[in-house]
């Protein structure tokens, strides 16, 4: 959203990592979670209308408080009122009680919001419970996007984790590119960069489900696939009759 221009609030929940806030201070809000989270929930829903997009990092096993929340503040009615809407962004894993929840989020939330299901084969390879389930044909059915994150190679991504030990911070991807003070290595920069651009353009294909409409337009066109019009044969480009005279 930083690099598309879209002003933003984040608002991180998450006690155990704070890996949101930390890497986008100025952009994301730590919100310890007191003995009343449905509150302080109901808080940050009531104020989305103060930037274009909202966004909630909940800690794991956070849903029910969340879906009393969206009952507390009826919001259906209350996302119409403020011409919003929400997505909810899901992660199948191949762990019984992880799919249960999701299974009883998406019953409870149905058409009422956005749903993106996300893939990241680096830290879930598999995920046998979901694929051709009824949960998959249910989010199908509610136009569910899907974003595969494509893999970043294994070493970079460790030199990346080295870094941010170094600095005893966290950082994103943009943050590593733009920020001289961090030094990357030339390859690893490159790397990420390729990464990056991959990475954008997905989330420029689904962006129908994720930004407002009104914000679409500063969205880049995704450039269209060419096939390429010459089919290479092998050994087509290799001079076989050397070495016949």
């Amino acid at each position: 959203m930083n690099a598309r221009g879209i002003q933003w609030k984040g608002f991180d929940l998450d006690a155990s990592n704070r890996t949101l806030s930390t890497a986008l201070p100025d952009d994301v809000s730590f919100v310890p979670l007191t003995a009343e989270p449905e509150g302080q929930v109901v808080r940050i829903l009531r104020g989305v209308t103060k930037a274009e997009v909202t966004v909630i990092d909940p800690s794991a096993h956070m849903e029910q408080t969340i879906l009393r929340a969206f009952r507390m503040v009826r919001f259906p009615q209350m996302a119409a009122a403020a011409q919003a809407r929400a997505t909810v962004m899901v992660y199948p894993i191949d762990e019984i009680s992880d799919m249960d929840d999701i299974a009883r989020t998406v019953d409870a939330l149905g058409d009422t919001v956005d749903w993106i299901v996300v893939r990241n084969l680096a830290r879930v390879p598999t995920t046998r419970f979901y694929e051709r389930s009824a949960l998959e044909k249910q989010l199908g059915h509610l136009g569910a996007a899907r974003l595969d994150i494509p893999p970043l190679l294994t070493d970079t991504r460790n030199y990346l984790r080295t870094q941010e030990a170094k600095l005893g911070r966290a950082f994103s991807p943009s943050q590593a590119l733009s920020d001289p003070t961090l030094e990357l290595d030339l390859g690893h920069q490159m790397i990420l960069e390729d990464w990056l651009g991959e990475f954008f353009s997905r989330l420029d294909q689904i962006a129908s489900h994720l930004l407002p409409t009104a914000s679409l337009e500063r969205i880049p066109v995704p450039k269209p696939v060419v096939p390429p019009s010459i089919i290479h044969r092998r050994g087509s480009s290799i001079n076989l009759g050397n070495g016949d005279e």
